[in-house]
This record gives C-alpha cells, structure tokens and sequence, in this order.
C-alpha cells in the first residue's frame, strides 16, 4: 500500500504511523491502531483529501470500519479531515472542542479569498523559480478545494481524564492538560509501550510554540517519557524511540528562561536555539515562537 498524502509504516504489528507532508495536503501526523475488531484513527489530517485516504487506509489495513477518532489538540492540521469521520465518535477533551468551534471560520467566502490571494503569491514565487514554493503550491491547492467541501465536523465524544478501550490491544486516551495547546490528548498502548503523541512532540524538528506553555509543555514530556515508551508516533517528523521526547523538556524549559529576554527587547533572530536543537529542522519556528510567546 502506497498512500499518495502520507509516509505509511507498520510501528509493531497492527500500529501503522501515518507520516504527513508539512507543506502537502496532509501536514501534521495521524496514527491507526487496530485494536482487533476496533479500528482507531489518531487526528485526521489537514484536509478532505488526505482524511478519506487515511479512512480508506485504515479500514483496508485492519478489514474493519473506523470504530473511533481521536483529536490530540485543536489545531486544523490534525482536526481538518474530521468531517471525513461524522459518522463515529470523534473523542477530543472539553477544551479542544470548544477551540475547534472557536476557531472555525464565519465566513467561507473571506476564507477562501485568503486562501486565494495565498496561492496568487505562491504561483509568482513559483515563476521566479522558487523550488520550496512549488510544494507549498500543490499543498495550497487541495486546501482551497477543501475550503470548498468544508464541513465544520466537531468532537463529540469528551474526554478529560482517560478513556480506555478494550479489545485484543489495550487503548488508554489520556490528558494531563496542557502543553503545545491549552489542552492537550495523548495515546499510549501498554503492552506495546507505544506513545501517540500529536504535537507534544516534534521528532527532529523546532515545534510550533505559537499557543503552547513551554513550561507545563516541559513537564508534559518528562511525565512521557516516564511511561517508558519503546515507540513515539510525533505530531510532526518520523517515527521514533523514547529519544524523540528526552530532549524536549530542557528545550522547553530553556524557552521559558528566554521569553523574557525577548520581553526585555533582545531581537529572538539574535537568540542561539537551545544546545539539544543544534542538529533540528525549521530553526525559523523557533524564533518565530519565542516573539509570539514573548508577545502572549
């Protein structure tokens, strides 16, 4: 099976990873879980496109129809193709529903003349020989279709504490508040010690920090990796072990220490990235979060 939106690998036997493409139709990672008889997807991608190819994935991998969604957080890269999974429960906490409603747009005509003037931009870029734009562009593009299609498709199952189901594999979806958004879902399967992360953790790659608590995002972590986990499924970057969280926490705690520096007036584009990040993708993101942050 070769999905045309996303990377697919098998992590043990009936845990597939569900690798996006930052600037295609997909853009923050999903997971599926065949709990035997019970299919289970995590987030639900960027868009249509990319959500009914998961949904057509997942069913095809495990024989059985979508049992249950989750969303790990708010952000539209991992709620968008909700409206593909209406018809099960979509399990998300109190918080992370309302800010899905919150931040769905009034208005789809001025939604969608954003997203045009976007990919105006984009074609010129592309003309001017911008390789990185023509990615983006083919990305922009199935998003503009989905704000055509778009269904606002809101969790309805709510979770605050851990719900956990049953079936030939042990599911835990579990809270503890927040960290990369004001509320924050994780999945972890015990006996497989496999953690479902969403963007709690970045693999490789500086996090978006916009809405995040890099404090509390710090000891989000730590609680993590205490689990012990032998595999992560990021929100963002590939698949890994326990090392794609152990860096996390003094990376978060080192941002902490850095905003008022920035409060203070220190230009953040001046500001080193933390030691742990040396070798990590999207240094931009960092700079980016530290003035938002500092800003908050």
């Amino acid at each position: 099976m070769n999905p045309e939106h996303f990377n697919l690998s098998e992590v043990v036997p009936g845990v597939w990873a569900a690798e996006a493409d930052l600037m295609g139709a997909s853009v923050g990672n999903a997971a599926i879980i065949d709990a035997g008889g019970k299919t289970i997807v995590v987030d639900t991608f960027m868009t249509d496109v990319a959500a009914i190819e998961l949904r057509r994935t997942a069913e095809a991998l495990t024989g059985n129809r979508v049992y249950l969604a989750v969303n790990s957080h708010w952000h539209d890269d991992h709620t968008g193709g909700n409206q593909v999974f209406g018809d099960v429960p979509i399990v998300s906490t109190t918080t992370t529903m309302e800010r899905v409603l919150e931040n769905a747009s009034g208005d789809i005509a001025d939604w969608q003349s954003e997203i045009d003037e976007s990919l105006l931009r984009l074609e010129e870029a592309v003309e001017a020989g911008d390789t990185t734009a023509a990615r983006r562009l083919d990305g922009m593009r199935h998003y503009r279709d989905f704000a055509d299609n778009f269904k606002l498709t809101l969790p309805n199952l709510l979770n605050d504490g851990r719900l956990v189901v049953e079936g030939e594999r042990r599911v835990e979806i579990e809270t503890r508040g927040k960290g990369h958004t004001v509320s924050d879902t994780f999945v972890w399967l015990p006996a497989e010690r496999i953690i479902i992360s969403g963007d709690l953790c970045w693999n490789g790659i500086h996090p978006r920090m916009h809405d995040g608590f890099p404090a509390a995002w710090a000891d989000y972590t730590e609680a993590l990796l205490a689990l012990d986990p032998l595999h992560v499924i990021p929100g963002h970057g590939v698949p890994g072990d326990a090392g794609a969280l152990r860096d996390l926490p003094d990376y978060f705690r080192t941002v902490e220490t850095l905003i008022s520096e920035v409060r203070a007036g220190t230009d953040p584009a001046s500001i080193p990235a933390p030691e742990v990040s040396k070798d990590w993708d999207g240094l931009a993101r960092f700079h980016d979060g530290l003035q938002s942050l500092a800003d908050s």
